[in-house]
């Protein structure tokens, strides 16, 4: 077989090293939990080892939701499960999952709306920027007791505030998107007679929109994260309510098993949000579609885009 045939010898030697990483880190992990002191935290050890959180960590999960016509419920007695685990994990996901798909949306389409009009009119950046700059300051873990307090602890709570997250990050790098649009592409549709809001919307906006690419996918992942912090305070459904519990009860074993399904989902939406952008700009060169990959936003959370914003009409004209 060929080096290009992608059999398992090529598998083995494409990924190397992080096979060779991925097996250091379990193999520690499991020494550590044989070196660390044994004694229990609520039932669980301090460094559980893979064996304990594959069997008694994960059944324990079983009592962790109240649908139990499907499965035995340990608190009435009943015996723990992998089948009302598994459930349990189906049912907090959903909620989790939910929470994201929406802040993702809102924030998600907020933001590349915004930073599309700051970049289109002077007068809006010029009134606007300012505030825009204060809430892009705003740590977003100290922010979530105020959007508990102000929209409570509900799906609208949690939701506003992923997307509150998804805004700052996706408005910022829309900004710095269309200000690195080369200016030939303006000039030349200008010339041969478009109207400066046709310029921008049919050749400004769909040229920005690759560069969006790396931006978005890290929305994903920090919807997730902005979703089990926000779980984390009050509410009573949603893998943030296990971690939550789990910390309340030094529970590590159940940290661990939800920081890895999170670690996942997060992974998974990842990729089928890269997929699904992939085919929206099929049309861009493969070569201009890769370096605009390994460029990214990496400026925006830095705020370069911001001598950009106030000097600069984006590629547009005044």
């Amino acid at each position: 077989m060929s080096a290009q045939g992608g059999g398992p010898l090529h598998f083995l030697r494409r990924h190397a090293v992080a096979l060779a990483t991925w097996a250091v880190v379990i193999g520690g992990w499991e020494v550590a939990s044989h070196v660390v002191a044994k004694g229990l935290l609520q039932g669980s050890p301090r460094v559980p080892s893979i064996e304990f959180l594959a069997t008694t960590t994960l059944k324990s999960l079983s009592g962790s939701w109240t649908l139990h016509k499907w499965a035995p419920n340990p608190a009435t007695g009943g015996r723990e499960t992998y089948l009302g685990a598994f459930l349990a994990l189906g049912y907090h996901s959903y909620y989790t999952l939910e929470r994201v798909l929406l802040g993702l949306a809102v924030g998600g389409l907020a933001g590349v709306g915004t930073g599309l009009l700051v970049s289109y009119s002077r007068v809006v950046r010029r009134i606007a920027w300012g505030p825009m700059n204060f809430m892009r300051m705003v740590p977003l873990l100290a922010a979530i007791p105020l959007f508990e307090f102000w929209f409570g602890a509900t799906t609208t709570g949690t939701t506003t505030f992923i997307g509150f997250g998804v805004w700052v990050l996706l408005v910022v790098a829309t900004i710095n998107a269309v200000g690195n649009v080369p200016n030939a592409y303006a000039e030349s549709a200008r010339t041969l007679g478009a109207s400066r809001l046709q310029t921008y919307a049919r050749i400004v906006v769909p040229r920005a929109l690759p560069e969006l690419r790396t931006a978005l996918l890290l929305a994903a992942g920090l919807g997730w994260s902005l979703a089990i912090g926000s779980e984390y305070i009050g509410l009573r459904t949603g893998l943030g309510t296990i971690m939550a519990s789990a910390q309340a009860t030094a529970n590590t074993g159940r940290m661990i098993i939800i920081a890895v399904i999170v670690i996942f989902y997060a992974l998974l939406t990842f990729a089928l949000l890269d997929r699904a952008f992939a085919r929206m700009v099929r049309w861009m060169p493969q070569q201009a579609t890769a370096s605009i990959w390994i460029g990214g936003v990496a400026s925006a959370g830095a705020g370069a885009a911001v001598s950009v914003v106030e000097d600069e009409e984006f590629a547009v004209g005044a």
